[in-house]
């Protein structure tokens, strides 16, 4: 996802623009931000697959013989 790709170049970009002043660079805080940036995505997703579920179950379909390809190409597409 492009959204992705950006938000991790953006994470490491600003670590190899930043080295103190030994030329080391912040890792430890370019880790940090990736974790936080993974654990949000993860907190989104959970949120987005919870609200799909209810959806269907509104519906009343059996969320569980909804097609897992289908629920994928949902969740790209809202998530993007």
């Amino acid at each position: 996802m492009d959204i992705d790709k950006t938000k991790i170049c953006n994470i490491i970009s600003e670590m190899l623009d930043n080295p103190d002043e030994n030329e080391i660079y912040p890792t430890t805080k370019a880790y940090n931000d990736l974790e936080r940036y993974v654990e949000k995505v993860r907190v989104e997703t959970i949120g987005w697959t919870h609200a799909d579920a209810c959806t269907h179950m509104d519906k009343n379909i059996d969320y569980r013989k909804v097609n897992v390809p289908s629920i994928l190409d949902r969740a790209l597409e809202d998530l993007s």
